[in-house]
Order: structure tokens, then C-alpha cells, then sequence
């Protein structure tokens, strides 16, 4: 999720948390936070609390005589909802916006893959199951998270298979001889990919095409540990 611009630490009772939902048209602004002075074409200036661009949390505002703001609209309890991130119908919201009040622009990282930008693959950056709508700042970063995880599960099993195949023999030593195993580990990959890259699926399962290299990071990472660790204990062993 850091990679699309959620910290691991700012996901912490987000779920919990209930907010107005922004605008179709609002746009984050790190720079927009507290009272600001606008200007309203029929009123004149006024004063207001802004919440990052998030326009349904903005709060009009006044100076009394002791020069201490107050405030003239209140959000209605009502326009409080709650974010759903185990569904999909969310999927467009800006997770930034809609948090503007509970995260400041501190609690988000940087996208690894810009949505402005083609430098990188167009699913990189784009999620098929909320009509192609941008995966950064958005709950489909944790669809993709999911999704991950599932690939690093497949990876520690490779290393599973690898690793009991002798008590005391190095893998260098026993081969990968046995045809059954070999085709058990070509099936569970074909099989983690078809369910990550068909796009129905995705719709079905609730899977997501991730980027290439959230296979390297964190699943073979995994695989490494455990297989490198067994190649100790065997070489311990013998």
C-alpha cells in the first residue's frame, strides 16, 4: 500500500472512522488546511475552515467582537458515513480527501507509479475493477495489498515443496527430479497468475493485476528466507 500512497502506520482505525464524502469535482490540495479567506461571488469574503479540498467539510466562519472565530455552519451528523474497504463502490474516492480532518498530508507517501505519467505499465496505475479509475489514494490500493499477499503465500510454498524434499541432502545435492512436484510448483504460479491477470476474474474473486515487482517484494523475499534457512539447518545436519 506505501507504494500507492497509503503508509502502513496512517491505515491504523481508518476503518472506524466516518466522514462527508467529497465531491466528484474535489481536488487534494496539501497546501489547504485551516482558515483561509476565499472569495464568494455573492456574499463577498468570507472566512472558512478547509479540510484539503475536500469542499463538503467545508466550515464558513466568522471573527467575534474578541476576534475568536466562529462558526456559522455546521457539517449535519447525517452527511457522516463510512468508507467501505472490503467492497468496491468506493473504489473512486480519494482516501485523502475523505480522511482530510482525520490525516494530514504527512500520512501519505508519494505514488511509486505516477497516474499523470506512461513511464510504467498502464495496470500499474489504473485498476480495472473501478472502471480504470487510478489505484493511488484510492481503497484499491488495498485490493492490490490483498492481492500480494496471495503471491507471497504461492512463493512460500515453493520453498515449502523445496525444502522437504530431503531431511539431510542440499537441493544441489537431491535435484529437482520428482516430475510431480515440479509440475505442482509450474501449476500454483500459472494458476496465482490467471487468477491475478484474466479480468473477469478480478470482478469475481476480488483480485488485482499487481505490479510486476510485488512479486519480488515482499513475496520472493519470503521464499528466500525459508529456503536459505533449511539449507543452513541441513548443512547443521549433516
Amino acid at each position: 500500500m506505501n507504494d500507492f500512497g497509503i503508509r502502513p502506520n496512517t491505515v491504523w482505525f481508518l476503518s472506524l472512522l466516518e466522514n462527508p464524502f467529497p465531491k466528484p469535482d474535489d481536488v487534494y490540495n496539501p497546501d489547504q488546511r485551516g482558515l483561509v479567506e476565499y472569495f464568494d461571488p455573492i456574499t463577498g469574503y468570507k472566512m472558512g475552515e478547509s479540510q484539503y479540498g475536500n469542499t463538503n467539510m467545508w466550515v464558513q466562519a466568522r471573527a467575534d467582537e474578541d476576534g475568536i472565530m466562529m462558526t456559522l455552519d455546521e457539517i449535519r451528523d447525517e452527511d457522516y458515513e463510512a468508507l467501505s474497504w472490503d467492497k468496491t463502490k468506493h473504489g473512486k474516492v480519494d482516501v485523502r480527501l475523505f480522511y482530510a480532518k482525520d490525516r494530514n498530508f504527512e500520512e501519505w507517501t508519494k505514488c511509486r507509479w505516477d497516474p499523470n505519467t506512461d513511464t510504467s505499465p498502464y495496470f500499474f496505475r489504473h485498476s480495472i475493477v473501478s472502471e480504470w479509475h487510478e489505484v493511488c489514494y484510492s481503497s484499491e490500493a488495498l485490493k492490490m495489498a490483498q492481492a500480494g499477499y496471495l503471491i507471497s503465500i504461492i512463493a512460500v510454498q515453493w520453498a515449502d515443496l523445496m525444502i522437504c524434499k530431503t531431511r539431510n541432502l542440499s537441493l544441489a545435492q537431491q535435484g529437482m527430479v520428482n516430475n510431480f512436484g515440479n509440475f505442482g510448483l509450474f501449476f500454483e504460479t500459472a494458476l496465482g497468475a490467471v487468477l491475478l491477470y484474466v479480468p473477469f476474474l478480478n470482478h469475481a474473486l476480488g483480485t488485482r493485476a499487481i505490479p510486476f515487482p510485488h512479486f519480488a517484494v515482499p513475496s520472493f523475499s519470503f521464499y528466500c528466507a525459508i529456503f536459505f534457512y533449511d539449507e543452513m539447518r541441513k548443512i547443521w545436519l549433516r
